[in-house]
Order: structure tokens, then sequence, then C-alpha cells
């Protein structure tokens, strides 16, 4: 055997154990599947199959699962971590932050020694701008992107043509600042797109276009506070598909950063246990919806 497949086979061996004997902290937390792609192993899949299909590598899909071997049958089910993230052999220490008033993501990256960069990937923050209550989960003495950890369900979709209830606090770790998505009123079904603008006890809200308002005008004819409706939030974050169950209220207030979708201000979407900014207490009509919005 030559020098050079002496070394190959060196460095095989090594990687494999690697891998085998490897801790890897957001890959052991259950939590977390809800960021993953779940795939159902048919005949004649393998490994490298499966990770050319979604982008993947065999090392994040054999981590990922805690596969003792490279062997797959039928039937068997096999999570795909998101395409930007790179699990790590090394055991990388995470801590979930709660931003403060006062926070920004510099001083919040300086604190736990990691980068702006780490940050926003980890936590698929499409802006810098952070809300005060948001849950970031940081790389802790490192640079490397990590799942976020500890985000939850509160209830499951009766089926699919409903939405997920989500917690305000578990919702806004998804649904974060400049996001977009499509909400689609559930009596009506009409769909309209927005953008997440700001808030930090519920979601505000802003039509994108001019269309997505004239959408909004068919349901909610004429603005009024008490015009809150049941809806289902629709986006796509990391590869993964979201439906969230919300309430909106059609009443335009206050400020906003798109200035020719035919409204002035912008709206409020409340997921489960959101609360009022002046008045910061849930609103029972907005709990029902939601509890509407996804089925029951």
């Amino acid at each position: 055997m030559s020098l050079k497949k002496k070394l190959f086979s060196i460095f095989s061996t090594f990687f494999v154990l690697l891998i085998l004997t490897s801790t890897n902290v957001f890959a052991k937390d259950s939590s977390n599947i809800t960021f993953f792609t779940k795939y159902v192993v048919k005949s004649g899949d393998s490994l490298w199959k499966i990770s050319k299909r979604f982008n993947s590598s065999i090392a994040n899909l054999y981590s990922a699962n805690h596969l003792s071997n490279y062997n797959l049958y039928p039937g068997q089910v096999i999570y795909v971590p998101p395409n930007n993230i790179y699990i790590n052999a090394v055991n990388i220490k995470t801590s979930n932050y709660t931003v403060q008033s006062n926070d920004n993501i510099w001083s919040i990256s300086k604190k736990f020694n990691t980068s702006i960069d780490a940050i926003m990937k980890s936590n698929m923050l499409v802006t810098n701008t952070l809300m005060p209550g948001q849950t970031l989960t940081i790389p802790v003495n490192s640079k490397s992107t990590v799942l976020p950890k500890g985000i939850t369900i509160y209830k499951n979709k009766i089926n699919y043509n409903y939405g997920d209830v989500y917690t305000w606090k578990n919702a806004m770790r998804v649904w974060t600042v400049n996001t977009t998505g499509t909400l689609k009123d559930l009596y009506t079904g009409i769909s309209f797109n927005v953008k997440y603008y700001g808030g930090s006890n519920h979601s505000d809200v802003v039509p994108l276009t001019l269309q997505d308002t004239n959408k909004l005008k068919k349901i909610v004819p004429k603005w009024s506070w008490s015009a809150k409706r049941p809806m289902i939030l629709y986006f796509r974050k990391n590869g993964m598909n979201y439906q969230m169950a919300v309430s909106f209220t059609g009443f335009p207030h206050s400020t906003t950063n798109i200035y020719n979708n035919g409204v002035n201000g912008h709206f409020d979407l409340y997921f489960y246990n959101s609360k009022g900014h002046s008045n910061p207490k849930t609103d029972p009509t907005a709990q029902k919806n939601i509890l509407k919005a996804s089925g029951r």
C-alpha cells in the first residue's frame, strides 16, 4: 500500500472514530427536533443519497441521528439538520440569554466571546435589531453556528388546515424582526403578506405592498380595534416551513417602515400569551382566536 493510501486510511478511521465518540450539545437536545427535516428512509436509500438530496453531509446526518453504523433500513426516521448548521465533532457550550432593554448584538457577542455572525446565524436573525425579552442561544467562547435550544410548540395544530400554537416567548425566537410571511384569514381564506416590523409584547406587522393591503381590506372592510381575526401565519426559516396560529387586529396605528403600501402605521399580531404594549395583559379574544386558528 502506498504512503498516500495509508495516510488516507488513517485519516478516514480517525474521522469515523471522532464522529462516534464525539458529543454535540444541540444534536442531543430533543427540543431542537422541530428545526430538523424529518425523512423516512426508502428502499435503496443511503446516507450519501440523503445528504445529496438535502444539501447536507454524511457527517452531519451521522452525528445528528446518533448512528452506530452506516446501514439504513426502509421506514427508519432520519432527521436532517438545516443546511447552514454544521454539527461539529466537538462539544460547544451554549447559553440561552434573555435580551435586556439596553442590549445590542455587539455587546452580547462581547459578553460571551463569540461573533455577531454566529449569533445571527444560530438564532435565524434577519436583522441585528433585537427585542427586549427575546431569547437567544449563544455559542460561548466559540464562533460556530449552533441550533437554538429550548424552543417548543405549546399545542400542535389539529390538521394542516390550521396552525401550531406557540407562546409568544417561543414564537419570537423563530418569527424574528424583519421576517416576512403570509397571513391567511381562517374564515375567508384570503391571504396577504406581512413583515414583522417590531414590538416586544406582541408582533407589530406591516403589509408588504399596496396589493397586500387591498387584500386585507377585503377581510376587514372598516378598520377597527374590535376587528380581531383568527389567522394562520406561514413563513420559512432555515429550510423549515412554519404554520402558526395567531390573532390579527384590524386597526393600523402608530409607526411603520413601509410607506407605499397604502396604510399609515402597523397592525397588531398576537401569539399565545402575547400582551398589549400600553396595557401589558393578555387579550381573551386573541387567546380564543389563536386556539380557533389551531383547529380548536
